[in-house]
Order: C-alpha cells, then structure tokens, then sequence
C-alpha cells in the first residue's frame, strides 16, 4: 500500500510539472501571438499609408494622350 502511494505522489509530483510546464509554454506563446498581431497590425498601416501616398502621386499625374497622328 505504502508503496502505490509513493509511485501515486511521483505521478502527481510529475503531472504538477509538466501542468506547471503547459502554463508557462501557453503564457510564452499569447505574449508572441500578441506581439505577432501588433506587427501585423503595424504593417496594415503602413501599407495603406503607402497607398494612399502612391494613389495621391497617381492623381497628380497628367493623363496620357495617344499623340498618333
């Protein structure tokens, strides 16, 4: 009987770390998709910004005439 809780408590002792592990590993990897969707979020805008710029540039343009004559 002793000897079933002992190898039970070994059991407990290493569910309890690898739990523990699971948590730290799931803290670690919110913090990089956070850090992931503010990059991509930072980028969005950036390329609208530089769309807005390329289609402000694009109106400023004169319009292309055929000259075939």
């Amino acid at each position: 009987m002793q000897q079933e809780l002992e190898q039970l408590s070994e059991r407990i002792q290493r569910l309890a770390g690898i739990a523990r592990r699971l948590a730290e590993d799931n803290a670690r990897l919110r913090a990089e998709l956070a850090e992931a969707r503010g990059a991509q979020a930072e980028l969005a805008h950036r390329m609208d910004e530089a769309r807005a710029r390329v289609e402000t540039a694009l109106s400023r343009l004169p319009l292309a005439i055929d000259q075939e004559d």
